[in-house]
């Protein structure tokens, strides 16, 4: 039998679309290690940064290297925007962002083409994935494309505009995967905006929670101003909703938000964080943050850290500001030099710990629910509902679900069970 290897980059998007991608190259293929010999390799692109498009010419060459007979397909965000360009030479078949449920045909009939199409197609591609096997959650794609166009964001033009799936295939997808997960995480380009013409997200999720094999239910991203009062209300009162939302804020400073296109004050979204807070008092909010944008002064970036300290996110993803040609934000005047990105992430980083412990001790002497995924030297580990990591000390399946009461919540969470 034929192998082949797989190495995705990029976001959970990526991951379910490789992981359909893998189930069905299992039918004909035997999965091995990307390092090791392969006869064919695929690579799932990302372009959010320069470090993934380097990333993505490394795993080129290495696969090349590996096996320099191999069939090497290039999928993804960074196919769609660059699939002329030199950087896939040696990349036998190139799939941007349609056709992802031809790759398998096209590598069986080993066609040799840059299969792009110019024109991102309008529909959502619906891939159907049987089961999440290899992971503790399952993911679920509901939605693809993005209208927003923040001005330092590519995705935009390698994902095409919005779109969403018919409600009643994800049901359908949902009762199968919780056969094999408890878990479900909904993953899109644009998660919040999801709408198939019938279902907004909150009667998607509505639908969703009637699933009984189904415990959890996780956001893996949604903006501030797509946070409908419903959906606070149905995470309120519905325990399979996990207590957490990841908003993406970008910047803490008006200028900047206006800069990036973002639609939103840092008022709004601090008052918006505020009223989901009065009502779901133990969730759990995350964050993305992008330092040293253009024009980000100094007084831009104190606003900031004002700021986070007094929204205090459970944890913040921090980013350095990388350009990317094709954005608005690239021609842009004042960005700033690669040691101010440095000092700046790193000073997030400071003030992020101790927000972070504050709110992970608010735990202590409470229950959560933590859905096992690791063993190891006779303890447990995992994420609970509120998307921090615990360790219970001794041996539990991985894949279920327990109640844990928290004991400790210092550089590590330690839990026991109920």
């Amino acid at each position: 039998m034929k192998t082949y290897a797989m190495m995705v980059l990029g976001c959970k998007v990526n991951d379910y679309e490789a992981t359909y991608v893998r189930e069905n190259m299992n039918r004909y293929f035997e999965e091995v290690n990307f390092k090791e010999k392969a006869d064919i390799y695929l690579i799932f692109t990302c372009c959010v940064t320069n470090t993934a498009e380097a990333k993505t010419r490394k795993f080129i060459h290495d696969a090349r290297r590996n096996n320099p007979d191999s069939f090497i397909t290039a999928i993804g965000c960074l196919s769609q925007i660059k699939s002329g360009s030199e950087v896939f030479n040696d990349v036998d078949l190139i799939i941007g962002s349609d056709h992802k449920d031809q790759i398998v045909d096209l590598i069986l009939k080993e066609t040799k083409e840059n299969y792009v199409s110019k024109e991102i197609s309008k529909d959502f591609e619906h891939l159907y994935i049987e089961s999440y096997a290899h992971k503790s959650r399952s993911f679920l794609k509901i939605q693809d494309g993005c209208n927003q166009f923040c001005s330092y964001c590519i995705i935009p033009y390698a994902r095409g505009r919005e779109r969403s799936a018919d409600h009643h295939k994800i049901i359908e997808e949902a009762k199968v995967l919780s056969k094999i997960n408890q878990e479900i995480v909904l993953t899109g380009i644009h998660t919040g905006r999801y709408n198939d013409g019938e279902y907004d997200l909150y009667h998607l999720l509505k639908d969703l929670c009637e699933i009984e094999d189904l415990k959890t239910i996780r956001l893996s991203s949604i903006e501030i101003t797509e946070i409908s009062d419903e959906i606070i209300q149905l995470m309120k009162t519905n325990e399979k909703l996990a207590h957490h939302l990841h908003i993406p804020v970008q910047s803490c400073d008006d200028k900047i938000l206006e800069l990036m296109n973002r639609p939103y004050t840092i008022e709004d979204f601090k008052n918006r964080v505020a009223y989901i807070r009065q009502e779901i008092p133990d969730i759990s909010i995350s964050t993305d943050l992008i330092v040293a944008f253009p024009q980000e002064d100094e007084v831009s970036f104190e606003r900031t850290k004002k700021n986070l300290k007094e929204i205090a996110f459970s944890f913040i993803h921090v980013f350095p500001y990388s350009r990317k040609s094709g954005t608005r934000a690239d021609s842009m005047e004042g960005h700033l030099d690669p040691k101010i990105k440095k000092a700046r992430v790193k000073a997030v980083m400071d003030l992020e710990k101790k927000i972070t412990a504050d709110f992970r001790k608010k735990f202590i002497g409470q229950n959560v629910k933590v859905l096992i995924e690791r063993n190891d030297d006779n303890s447990s580990y995992g994420y609970c509902r509120q998307y921090f990591y615990v360790k219970i000390p001794e041996i539990l399946k991985i894949g279920e679900i327990y109640d844990v009461s928290i004991k400790e919540a210092d550089d590590e969470v330690i839990g026991i069970c109920c």
